[in-house]
């Protein structure tokens, strides 16, 4: 039994701790990246014993520090807006209508918050178009 108790707890260290998976999202512009691995939040520290907090934090229209996984972005560091997130929001009408998207999504956008690319590919959440006008200048539907 302690034998079993061993194997399986070393076979969860080699896995790595549950829930730290690398959380990635497709990039919704034409700036280059394909793929960015989100690293935080602007704004939002993590606690020494809470590092997942700011990853879990994130909600469409928030500004993120991304490392770019594909294309010719890779391996740069990035600030990019989510625009799409596949977690279920209300309407912000109160309502009670619900919607969610297939895939999560991020715009780059450079230090000013202007995005880099030239076009924004796929809806966006309604939050993001009041908050970030710029971008929803560029998208081409909107959802709500």
């Amino acid at each position: 039994l302690a034998l079993a108790l061993a194997g399986a707890a070393a076979a969860l260290l080699a896995a790595g701790r549950p829930g730290r998976e690398a959380f990635t999202m497709m990039c919704a512009d034409n700036s280059g990246a394909l793929e960015v691995k989100i690293i935080g939040k602007v704004g939002k520290q993590a606690t020494k014993n809470h590092q997942d907090s700011t990853r879990a934090s994130i909600k469409c229209g928030d500004l993120i520090v991304a490392v770019g996984k594909t294309g010719p972005a890779k391996g740069k560091l990035l600030r990019a807006v989510v625009v799409r997130m596949r977690e279920e929001q209300d309407s912000g009408w109160k309502n009670g209508f619900r919607y969610q998207f297939d895939t999560n999504a991020a715009v780059v956008v450079d230090g000013d918050g202007n995005p880099v690319g030239s076009k924004v590919f796929g809806p966006i959440d309604p939050k993001v178009g009041l908050r970030w006008p710029k971008i929803a200048m560029l998208a081409r539907n909107q959802v709500g």
